[in-house]
């Protein structure tokens, strides 16, 4: 079994920052999360002393509680409109959280929303909803595994 070559962004070590590029490499490795994404939002706060990251997560998963129920709703009451506000809203925030393939896909159903051709976008929403779940084990998994990622 040939395994995928996973790219740190330092060397592994004994120090703090080993637990960072395991924690980014498990996720890199589910393919859901981008480790280069989740590595510039800890420079961002590198003592993890204002706890960013975890707010960060905590703040997508609280948009996620509210636009996945919207988007449903959208969908189920053919509401172009409300699909694409809800796709371009999840595209910028997984963009954010390294969930590169959420954001793609909601990029797709977002353009798809715009021309009004929902039946076209029924795929594109139902992998929003499928991806959307996945973002959010693989954010509770890295939070897990990663004391700096964790909540207070």
């Amino acid at each position: 079994m040939s395994s995928m070559p996973v790219h740190h962004a330092k060397p592994p070590s004994s120090s703090p920052e080993s637990v960072d590029n395991v924690s980014e490499s498990t996720a890199a490795q589910q393919g859901v999360l981008n480790p280069e994404a989740i590595r510039r939002l800890r420079e961002l706060d590198p003592t993890g002393e204002s706890q960013l990251l975890s707010r960060v997560f905590q703040a997508f998963e609280t948009s996620l509680n509210r636009l996945l129920p919207q988007l449903e709703q959208a969908r189920t009451t053919a509401d172009a409109a409300s699909v694409r506000l809800v796709a371009h809203t999840l595209k910028s925030s997984s963009a954010t959280i390294g969930a590169a393939q959420l954001s793609k896909v909601c990029a797709e159903v977002e353009a798809m929303a715009q021309e009004s051709r929902l039946e076209a976008a029924a795929s594109g929403i139902e992998l929003i909803l499928a991806e959307a779940q996945a973002v959010r084990i693989a954010l509770r998994n890295l939070t897990a595994s990663d004391p700096a990622a964790g909540a207070a």
